[in-house]
């Protein structure tokens, strides 16, 4: 996965090595993290409005189509994509054209395997009681949402961040005309999935040229190269699609043995807390994690474990306030920005997850890059395994239910397992650890922000209290950070300012 980019920077020659001025690289790595954060957040809105105009019923039916298109992807492109990340860059567009060939020619015959698929799934799919409509688009999404990531890899290993905040810019404005737009035109889970696959079809079409690869084109594809990039990246993708079952797995029993608008209750408060996490981890791992790669390649696997080992300080001081943040403000982010069905019940189920999207932010962001650096992925796949266990036992354990608030539950203790199993391994990676006074820095800022919190959580829901309340947090939680100087943050601040200022741009 991340480790991908400190194996190829390593592997480059040093002539080969383009050395950029650092506020060029510092602007990159902004306008990275910006447009993260700017998709995660814009998915964030789609979802909520796709779940007002649908209802809980048929938006339960969206997003488990939507969940196990999500996970044929994985299946059938995910490890393509790591592949991708790892292995391709500009120095090996020239020096190894049979390895774009080969991922190329993987991909389109996967493309046609899941088209194919889809294909069969519409004539199988009423003699197993499913929608038709439903299953050729979450296959149709499969594919194209396969497209789009692999070219989304392309375009990042080859660091061309302009054309890839362009893609993935695209991809949002149309998701909001295709996706909300067609579920507010005829409220059909199906239409709307159908939505969702063209946007991003259209939007991979759009930048279809930039990645046009002529050195590729006079190469031929070979089973040796596929089967090299298949060894690094299938155990990865493994993992990512044992994580991506459990919520899966969830929405489907509610939908079985309750109904789908259970189903669409928990699904609300799945994709809310996931994407919190995603907001944070995926913004701040884009810059983060290079740190460690350019570390791990000057100064040696110590210093790129030093680095690990202040990222995870850095991951842990962002999730741990954002988490427990949402939770004290919940009762006006429900009132403010939930759609009125599904008030009550999201309130609760996502209580219940917030202790396991902690973890599952924490294992994923912080902990596994130190088994990355370290050249050890199976124990990632050891975790969401045990993750995936946790997940049977305790929903054959729990109140035979199976309503939102205990599957929630159970989802929450298999993301806890597979944190507490992974963390149980780390000393196969040999980490460098944060330091005690880090650690107790933040756990100390987080209890004063709930004390000094707390409090107010007896003002009427709304946006004054809502901004109150995270307004008084927010700084609680800086100022004891600061006291404590987690992590190096006054030093931090003091080089942001120097990078804002415009006389040293």
């Amino acid at each position: 996965m991340r480790l991908a980019m400190a194996r190829m920077q390593s592997q480059r020659p040093p002539h080969a090595r383009k050395s950029q001025p650092p506020a060029r690289k510092d602007r990159a790595a902004v306008l990275v993290i910006s447009i993260n954060i700017f998709n995660l957040l814009v998915n964030f809105f789609i979802g909520l409005v796709v779940a007002a105009f649908l209802g809980p019923d048929s938006f339960g039916r969206f997003a488990v189509a939507l969940g196990a298109g999500s996970l044929l992807q994985a299946l059938f492109f995910g490890w393509l994509r790591l592949a991708a990340a790892r292995y391709y860059s500009e120095t090996a567009r020239t020096s190894r054209p049979d390895l774009r060939a080969s991922l190329d020619s993987a991909f389109w015959a996967l493309g046609g395997m899941a088209l194919g698929l889809g294909a069969i799934g519409t004539l199988v799919a009423p003699l197993a009681g499913l929608d038709r409509d439903l299953v050729f688009w979450a296959l149709a999404f499969c594919a194209c949402n396969g497209a789009f990531e692999y070219q989304l890899a392309l375009l990042r290993a080859r660091f061309d961040d302009r054309a890839y905040a362009l893609l993935i810019f695209a991809k949002n404005i149309l998701s909001l005309a295709l996706t909300a737009g067609v579920a507010w035109a005829t409220a059909s889970p199906g239409l709307t999935l159908a939505g969702t696959a063209a946007s991003v079809a259209i939007s991979t079409l759009l930048l279809h040229a930039r990645l046009k690869d002529p050195h590729a084109r006079q190469a031929q594809s070979n089973m040796a190269t596929i089967r090299e990039t298949l060894a690094y990246a299938l155990p990865l993708s493994f993992s990512l699609i044992l994580f991506a079952l459990i919520p899966l797995a969830n929405r489907a029993l509610g939908a079985r043995f309750s109904d789908f608008a259970e189903a669409g209750q928990l699904a609300l408060a799945q994709d809310v807390g996931l994407k919190l996490v995603l907001t944070i981890g995926t913004a701040m791992d884009q810059l983060l994690f290079q740190l460690a790669v350019r570390e791990h390649e000057t100064g040696g696997r110590s210093s790129g474990q030093a680095q690990v080992a202040s990222n995870m300080t850095l991951m842990a001081a962002l999730f741990m306030p954002a988490l427990v943040g949402t939770w004290l403000v919940l009762p006006s982010f429900e009132v403010l920005i939930i759609p009125h069905e599904f008030r009550g019940d999201f309130a609760n189920a996502l209580t219940i997850l917030l202790p396991g999207l902690v973890c599952y932010g924490l294992m994923t962001f912080a902990l596994a890059p130190a088994f990355q650096i370290a050249q050890r992925t199976w124990p990632v796949i050891a975790a969401a395994a045990s993750a995936c266990l946790a997940d049977v036992l305790l929903l054959m354990l729990l109140p035979p239910s199976w309503d939102v608030d205990m599957l929630a539950l159970a989802q929450s203790g298999a993301l806890m397992c597979g944190f507490l199993t992974l963390l149980a391994l780390s000393p196969l990676a040999k980490p460098t650890w944060p330091k005690m006074q880090d650690l107790l820095g933040l756990l100390v800022a987080t209890a004063a922000m709930t004390g000094s919190v707390w409090p107010l959580r007896d003002m009427a829901p709304g946006l004054s209290a809502l901004m109150t309340q995270a307004a008084l947090g927010g700084f609680i939680y800086l100022i004891v950070l600061l006291s404590f100087d987690v992590a190096g943050l006054r030093q931090n601040i003091k080089n942001w300012r120097r990078f804002l200022s415009p006389s040293k741009s």
